[in-house]
């Protein structure tokens, strides 16, 4: 408890000594997020543009470095220069929290020249070190660690949901290796300070940290979840707070309630940067306090200069009094008016709403004819989402895994049998066993019932060069003239499928966004709902391009995507959208509903 209770100790007298640098931090935050971070985004997208290359995923790496040099060498540049700009970033409140520690005043200036001197030390051995350093300490960034600059990288849920289903084996492997990178996290936490602080190789910073941690884990990642956890609580306890009193205003004063939320999102805001603030000093405020407490740090640093009073108040006056005059600006125009159009925008917008792979709430097994004409006359759907693949003799069937042990115990890939052998097997889904449906089954049954289909194309590497050509041939003119649609994850088969039927309507699923919505012919998008926000609907929307989130099955994430204004949804849950949906229409969202879906979405 004595332990506990010190680390909190040290936590609010940390927090009280680096308010000198809270202006210094946002600052440099505000610079990296709102412009070079978008810059970074600019000349990808015009390097990208040069190359005639529409997007960049996994499925075309190796022709963007086979067949376009140039550009890959582009995208190598602005990676490099995207880890020059972390490790500049982390040397900054790297030095700031040292700084603070030793209770020496240094101007931003300062701060700045001497991250800069730190860049000398890059080697490509230092990159690729601090590439590694980074994605140790990440597994502590849960708890939580910020960077503009590496907002990026976020795996979507899907993703996971893939690797994990019925797989134990790989949840206890992830688990494992999960658990041995916050051990190498904690282990190698001291070696980018000793770097930086004290001028020591790589290697002798490596035995230093790994010999320092010895015996200290547990020691070291306490402190750790008691600093990240303090700034969370505070934050959350503010931020709720501010939420509540929006609601007691629209209870009880409703004439003020627009200038009430304009202010209080405002102040959301300003708490979200100074937890963002402390975030992102947060690791550096551990390993520096306990270099601090062993002595281990280095009494000043050979390029830091005491200044003079004189010196040191006419700088801090100027860097503050711009600081502040940037911040007011800031507040009071630019995001005081972005807010009041935020909150005054329409509550939502009505979804298109789509069955997931046939299926509401596990009332059939996912892509089943059965499933398909019971979901279609309780719920609904606009469309009903289901999955094609090609089978041997160039015909499709209707399925979703690449392999069909999971769902009909055969270990054969589709491709790997004739529609009649595929359409002999039994999936056993949710409780239910129906047979293996071919998709001329499937489209006609859909016919029949007037049920529009959103079709997904599901790529292999086995797939006939006649695959697309063959599925216009057959069913081309019945989904033109019935209206159903088309999606795949392969951005080849999307443009080939515009390219050779251009009145088909075409979807692009994009696993994740980089650079925001690529180029090109297709319809929509749709994306997994947790790497979507309001900024990509716009983009796309800007472009005449709906998007689609899959898959939302909450009536909260349904609500958050409306308001983002998602132009559909796909679903595992129909019913539970239809009565979102039309709760929505019912009630007006409040603006306390909205200042909710705001800080879910922040950032």
């Amino acid at each position: 408890m004595k332990y506990l209770i010190s680390n909190f100790k040290k936590t609010w007298e940390f927090m009280s000594e680096s308010k000198g640098f809270y202006l210094d931090v946002l600052l440099m935050h505000g610079f990296i997020m709102f412009f070079f971070t978008p810059f970074l985004v600019s000349v990808t997208q015009f390097i990208l543009r040069q190359g005639g290359i529409p997007y960049i995923s996994y499925d075309n790496l190796g022709v963007i470095m086979s067949q376009h040099p140039f550009v890959f060498l582009g995208l190598i540049g602005m990676s490099l220069l995207l880890v020059v700009s972390v490790f500049f970033e982390f040397t900054f409140l790297l030095l700031s929290v040292y700084f603070i520690k030793i209770r020496k005043k240094i101007s931003l200036k300062q701060l700045l020249k001497g991250t800069f001197l730190q860049l000398k030390k890059i080697s490509i051995g230092a990159l690729l070190f601090f590439l590694f350093y980074f994605f140790l300490v990440l597994p502590l960034s849960g708890i939580k660690f910020n960077s503009e600059l590496l907002a990026k990288f976020q795996i979507p849920v899907f993703i996971l949901d893939v690797i994990f289903e019925n797989r134990v084996l790989f949840i206890a492997l992830f688990i494992l290796f999960y658990i041995i990178l916050i051990y190498l996290a904690v282990r190698f936490i001291f070696t980018l300070p000793e770097m930086i602080l004290k001028d020591r190789s790589f290697k002798e910073s490596v035995k230093f940290s790994w010999e320092e941690t010895k015996g200290n884990f547990l020691k070291v990642l306490i402190q750790f979840v008691i600093v990240m956890g303090s700034f969370i609580l505070i934050s959350g306890l503010v931020t709720s707070l501010m939420i509540y009193i929006q609601h007691l205003i629209e209870a009880n004063m409703a004439k003020y309630a627009l200038g009430s939320a304009i202010v209080l999102m405002t102040g959301i805001q300003v708490v979200w940067l100074l937890s963002l603030v402390f975030s992102l000093v947060g690791i550096f405020f551990v390993t520096i306090d306990y270099l601090g407490t062993n002595n281990f740090l280095p009494e000043t640093l050979s390029w830091y200069k005491v200044k003079t009073q004189k010196e040191q108040a006419s700088w801090m006056k100027f860097s503050k009094g711009l600081g502040m005059v940037l911040l007011v600006i800031g507040l009071t125009v630019v995001v005081g008016t972005a807010n009041a159009e935020f909150l005054s925008n329409p509550a939502s917008v009505e979804p298109i709403r789509v069955s997931h792979r046939g299926v509401d709430n596990g009332n059939g097994a996912q892509n089943s004819i059965d499933a398909l004409v019971k979901t279609s006359k309780t719920t609904h759907p606009d469309y009903v989402e289901m999955d094609i693949q090609e089978t041997k003799g160039q015909k499709f069937v209707v399925f979703h895994d690449f392999n069909m042990k999971a769902l009909t115990g055969t270990s054969v890939k589709p491709n790997q049998l004739t529609l009649e052998e595929a359409t002999k097997l039994t999936v056993k889904d949710n409780g239910k066993e129906e047979p293996v449906a071919s998709f001329d089954d499937y489209l006609a049954k859909a016919n029949e019932i007037d049920q529009k289909l959103m079709i997904e194309i599901k790529p292999t590497k086995d797939d006939t060069p006649e695959m697309i050509d063959n599925f216009i041939e057959m069913h081309g003119d019945n989904i033109l003239e019935k209206g159903h649609v088309i999606q795949s994850l392969s951005f080849d088969i999307v443009k080939e499928l515009k390219k050779k039927a251009p009145e088909m309507v075409v979807g692009y699923i994009m696993p994740f966004s980089v650079v925001g919505p690529p180029e090109g012919e297709m319809d929509f998008f749709t994306l997994e709902y947790t790497t979507l926000n309001a900024n990509f609907i716009k983009s796309a929307n800007a472009q005449g391009k709906a998007v689609y989130a899959w898959t939302p099955n909450d009536e909260e994430t349904m609500s958050r995507m409306m308001f983002y204004g998602i132009d559909g949804m796909i679903t595992d849950q129909m019913e539970l959208l239809n009565e979102t949906i039309t709760d929505t229409s019912k009630e007006d969202i409040t603006y306390s509903d909205k200042l909710l879906y705001f800080v879910i979405g922040i950032g």
